[in-house]
């Protein structure tokens, strides 16, 4: 006897004590079917799984972008209403001060009288932008416009101010008719941008519901 039919004597599968092999191959093909089925199933079975657990990621996802855009769009408006009021005050000022600037004569004024400088850069300089240092690392949640006129204006603002620093005295009338003519050239632009950033300042406030009518305001809103 052989050693493969020493192993295989009398298998069910054969009629005899030698094994069939077709028939072998026949069970073969059925448990390779049955283990194709199970497979799918398990297959079909883990996609569905992972395809819920996909949509459960996407959900999460979606739903923390919209909280951070919540985030990000609270903050923006909470910087622009802290900084409108400065900013619209300041815009005012600067707007009268320019009005001052453009009146006859007043350049010649200006370069022969040393109290008429000072009594201009005095009111300049009485203006400031404190609220710039408190929203400074907050600037980037205001779009890229707005916080580039917010600061712009306060950085041809501060230059202007800094004129008044090198005086001395001992400016000629060339130079005194440069500074006014600089003056009256840059406050213009200052203010512009200035509007710019009062305007979305203005939307903030309407848009978060605070805005108020202030005509029976105590200290009034310059209507009388």
């Amino acid at each position: 006897m052989s050693m493969l039919e020493a192993l295989s004597q009398c298998w069910w599968l054969g009629e005899t004590c030698v094994p069939e092999w077709e028939a072998w191959a026949a069970a073969a093909a059925i448990v390779a079917v049955l283990t194709t089925a199970v497979l799918g199933i398990v297959t079909y079975r883990l996609g569905k799984a992972a395809n819920r657990a996909s949509d459960v990621a996407v959900r999460i996802a979606g739903h923390q972008a919209e909280k951070q855009a919540h985030r990000e769009e609270s903050e923006r408006l909470l910087v622009l209403v802290q900084i409108t009021s400065e900013v619209s005050s300041v815009a005012g000022l600067l707007d009268h001060l320019l009005g001052l600037l453009r009146q006859d004569n007043c350049e010649a004024v200006f370069v022969a009288d040393e109290n008429v400088q000072n009594r201009v850069f005095g009111r300049l300089n009485k203006l400031s932008f404190p609220s710039m240092e408190r929203v400074r690392d907050r600037l980037h949640y205001l779009d890229r416009r707005t916080a580039a006129c917010f600061v712009r204006a306060v950085g041809m603002f501060e230059l202007l101010q800094s004129g008044d620093k090198h005086r001395d005295g001992t400016e000629t009338q060339d130079e005194l008719r440069a500074g006014f003519r600089v003056l009256r050239a840059t406050i213009p632009l200052i203010i512009e941008d200035l509007r710019v950033v009062e305007a979305e300042g203005v939307a903030a406030v309407n848009r978060l519901g605070l805005n108020k009518d202030l005509k029976n305001w105590p200290f009034g809103n310059g209507d009388d």
